[in-house]
């Protein structure tokens, strides 16, 4: 048996005031009903002896809508995702709400599973990292795509140019010098990867060079892309590789180890997104970098002008080149 005081509920008030629970409620909740005057000071009264604190979820339930948002990641393990989920809970918090998140492990299901159980606590607000293309909506619960969203559809969404980004990476590599440029990208040609496996090859075609054979689709898994990846790295050193995301660069980069390649002296690598591993790490790599602050600042801009009825925003917001340690920008000077 717990020795933990129990909390104070309704009854326990109306008890201690001498009223009712639904008193005591239109009490706590300012209404819907009013309350004279001496009874509303017996309620607070016995409120502040007995400690009773409001459960907000439960009353704002009671009138169908709460303070929760939910955020659903594909794998908040991934660095990308988890900065997101950091930026995205700032942003709420500010805003006076409080958010749920869950991973949705790559799995429409799963995705689907965990909208209809935010939907159900009346969630303000879902905001969905989709994997599912042609994600369907099923209640009135206001939903906000960040980062990815379905191909169709009125949907508000909030995502990066990757293609625009792509387009940076690849003139970047070809401003070096190279022409062979390898691009790492996810499995599927789905959502901002695919967009910047697309930009790679759209800038590749526009500098007239070929692009058979130099696409290599790996997990998303930092892990799993480094298993893979060692393969094409042991086979020799590819001149310039184009990483869609900057967990496939640092996959590159531990490959490249084991491999005994050198990086930029021998494969030059340029990644997307900026987490605080590639910007800070003890090798800065040369990426793409977006604001996931403002991804997150965007998002919740919409929900603030929701409108069911009227046609939803898109924003889409410009990636930035940043040179690291990895392109060839900084290579040292060898000694004289």
């Amino acid at each position: 048996m717990s020795d933990a005081p129990k909390r104070p509920t309704l009854a326990d008030v109306a008890r201690e005031a001498g009223t009712s629970t639904a008193v005591v409620s239109y009490v706590v909740n300012n209404g819907p009903r009013a309350v004279a005057a001496a009874t509303q000071v017996k309620v607070e009264a016995a409120i502040a002896r007995l400690g009773y604190r409001r459960n907000s979820l439960a009353g704002a339930l009671s009138v169908g809508r709460t303070n929760l948002v939910g955020l659903l990641v594909p794998d908040s393990s991934n660095a990308f995702f988890s900065e997101l989920a950091r930026h995205m809970e700032v942003a709420a918090h500010t805003r006076g709400y409080l958010t749920l998140l869950g991973n949705t492990n790559y799995d429409r299901e799963i995705e689907r599973g965990y909208e209809s159980a935010f939907s159900d606590v009346q969630a303000a607000a879902i905001f969905v990292v989709t994997i599912n293309p042609d994600a369907p909506v099923v209640d009135n619960t206001p939903r906000i795509y960040v980062h990815s969203a379905p191909a169709t559809g009125n949907t508000s969404s909030v995502h990066f140019d990757d293609e625009a980004g792509a387009r940076l990476a690849v003139e970047h590599l070809l401003g070096h010098g190279h022409t062979e440029i390898h691009c790492v990208t996810s499995l599927d040609d789905y959502g901002p990867t695919g967009r910047r496996a697309r930009g790679w090859a759209a800038a590749m075609d526009a500098a007239g060079l070929a692009t058979h054979g130099l696409l290599h689709r790996v997990p998303m898994d930092r892990i799993k892309a480094e298993s893979a990846l060692r393969g094409l790295l042991t086979a020799g050193a590819p001149p310039a590789i184009f990483a869609t995301t900057d967990e496939h660069a640092i996959a590159v980069m531990r490959a490249a180890v084991l491999a005994g390649i050198r990086i930029p002296e021998q494969s030059a690598l340029v990644g997307f997104d900026g987490i605080r591993e590639a910007l800070q790490g003890s090798v800065r790599l040369t990426t793409v970098a977006v604001s996931l602050a403002a991804m997150a600042e965007r998002a919740f801009d919409h929900l603030a002008r929701w409108n069911p009825d009227a046609p939803h925003p898109v924003t889409v917001l410009p990636p930035t080149l940043v040179n690291g340690e990895t392109c060839g920008c900084h290579v040292p000077s060898p000694p004289a």
